[in-house]
């Protein structure tokens, strides 16, 4: 039956119906192909848009070259094309604007800024901001260190060294720029490893949009709203340029460039490219970002290589927001979780003890993972004591206004993942888990939260909270896509790679579909890393693309 769901779930992305897609799981890619060197090489002639994945291009806005160009009803020059107006695509127009280039960026929405608008800050090493507060910071070949250390090793130390290296630079630009931060800080009270978040003035992306826009219509920067690139212009196997489309008037235009600088934001609205790029079962996955991953297909369809993504993930519950308060209740607190057998799988603290990314890490590590708890915890998170974790607007100790309506409200609509009943044997029928290990791990729980020890995965003693009188309830919690983080194969330079391991001539890549760094898991406790990684790309591919194709 749920083979039948999925195969009908494809076939609606297909047809561009699954719209409503959706912090960090990495799982592993496809063929990666290592190229770091400053090697020049031609890129191989475009293929047909359809010939990689159709489904992926279906969700996207790429159109093929030989078909746009017979659209375009107006020709225009530049040095550089950027595509995406989120924080590595301004940063990367005002810095190429400063160094002389002619820039035009090119935004896909109404209005600028991309996931950025959501940040609250980026991640510095070394800034003036710091050396003025006094701050202490850990040497990079410790920062560096920690994350082999929590990648097992599987990240890229150079990139790291050189991105860790460079961030206090990125932060110090901004200042000279004119930029003021609020202040530099730990994120969160509790996540950075040190003071390194650099919080934006407001704690809003939203200034820092602003600004960078501001600073790149002062410099000579054209930006056009509405009017997204849907395919490369080449010349000869270089990339010479865009073909977008203003959506606004459904009329084409033909940008001739020296060099492109992409950085779309990503593909968490494309389902069919992220089971392309990684292993993730994307059936009953959400998202809440809106990128469909153009700049990766458009790129491939000039023969760029692609790399290992990450997912910046969330976990919801199938067919609500991740604000709603089944998600609030069901997905963020530290209830048991049973995975498809019916055995107790983790520690479900993790998300209030750890990083989010290890707490999703450990959910997705089970085929399916089932929250279940009784009338008393409903009745605890409406009206009584309030929920164990916070998350964003909600406190410790909040009440989830609703909670039991939409507990009620999923298991009437019969989508197979929510169910109630009166005894754990009925409730484990109704989610077809076997009756006898379901009820022993609910057994073993309770005499762990009686004894207040957890002696299978050592849950910290204020969380042990029973399941013992019915109804009894249980969830399915499904993966959501904050973003993904990769696609690309990039240089050090953040020029795109091609399948044969060299550069494509006059193509970058900037922000996440253009970062490597997170071959594991999301290290949250560099936080602000995301955004810091979108303006030291920007910048670097910028000055890159200036020395390299303005001279």
């Amino acid at each position: 039956m749920e083979l039948d769901r999925r195969n009908f779930l494809k076939g609606a992305a297909a047809a561009g119906a699954l719209a409503g897609l959706a912090s960090a799981g990495l799982m592993s890619g496809c063929s990666p192909a290592e190229g770091n060197g400053d090697k020049t090489a031609q890129a191989t002639e475009p293929s047909s848009p359809a010939a990689k994945n159709e489904r992926a291009l279906a969700a996207s806005i790429v159109e093929s070259e030989s078909e746009v160009s017979s659209k375009v009803t107006e020709t225009r020059e530049c040095d550089i094309v950027i595509l995406g107006s989120g924080g590595s695509g301004l940063s990367a127009a005002v810095r190429a604007s400063e160094l002389g280039a002619r820039v035009i960026v090119l935004e896909k929405g109404s209005s600028l800024g991309g996931s950025t608008i959501g940040t609250e800050g980026m991640f510095g090493w070394g800034s003036k901001l710091q050396s003025e507060n006094g701050i202490e910071l850990s040497s990079v070949a410790e920062l560096v260190d920690e994350e082999n250390v929590y990648t097992n090793y599987r990240c890229d130390a150079v990139l790291w060294n050189k991105f860790i290296s460079s961030s206090g630079r990125s932060a110090d630009w901004l200042m000279d720029e004119g930029y003021q931060f609020d202040r530099v800080d730990i994120y969160k009270k509790a996540v950075s490893s040190f003071k390194c978040f650099h919080w934006w003035a407001d704690e809003s992306g939203q200034t820092l949009i602003d600004f960078l826009a501001e600073r790149a219509k002062e410099q000579g920067a054209e930006i056009l709203t509405q009017t997204p690139a849907v395919c490369l212009k080449t010349d000869q196997g270089a990339v010479a340029g865009v073909y977008a489309h203003d959506t606004a008037n459904n009329t084409y235009l033909e940008i001739s460039a020296k060099a492109v600088i992409a950085g779309c934001g990503g593909y968490a609205a494309n389902p069919a490219l992220i089971e392309q790029l990684t292993d993730w079962d994307m059936t009953y996955a959400n998202s809440t970002a809106t990128g469909t991953g153009d700049a990766v297909i458009m790129a491939e369809n000039v023969g760029a290589g692609t790399y290992m993504t990450a997912i910046l993930p969330a976990i919801h519950v199938y067919g609500y927001a991740t604000a709603d308060p089944i998600v609030i209740g069901c997905c963020n607190q530290p209830l048991l979780f049973l995975n498809q057998d019916g055995n107790r799988c983790m520690d479900e603290s993790l998300f209030i003890r750890a990083h989010k990314a290890l707490f999703v890490n450990a959910i997705m590590s089970q085929k399916q993972c089932y929250c279940v708890f009784d009338q008393a915890i409903v009745d605890r998170f409406e009206s009584g004591d309030g929920i164990f974790s916070a998350w964003r607007a909600f406190t410790v100790g909040s009440n989830i206004e609703d909670f039991q309506a939409q507990i009620d409200e999923c298991i009437n609509r019969d989508m197979g993942n929510a169910f109630v009943a009166d005894t754990v044997e009925d409730l484990a029928k109704a989610v077809d888990i076997d009756a006898k290990t379901m009820s022993e791990s609910i057994k073993r729980y309770n005499e762990f939260c009686a004894a207040g020890t957890d002696e299978d995965y050592l849950k910290d003693a204020a969380y042990l909270t029973p399941v013992e009188a019915g109804p009894f309830y249980a969830v399915r919690l499904d993966p959501s896509v904050t973003n993904t983080i990769g696609g690309l194969d990039v240089d050090y330079n953040n020029q795109v790679i091609n399948t044969d391991g060299d550069p494509v001539p006059g193509l970058y890549c900037v922000g996440v579909d253009g970062n490597k760094l997170y071959k594991e898991t999301y290290n949250y406790a560099m936080s602000g890393g995301l955004v810091s990684y979108a303006i030291y790309s920007g910048l670097t591919a910028a000055e890159h693309a200036c020395e390299t194709h303005l001279s």
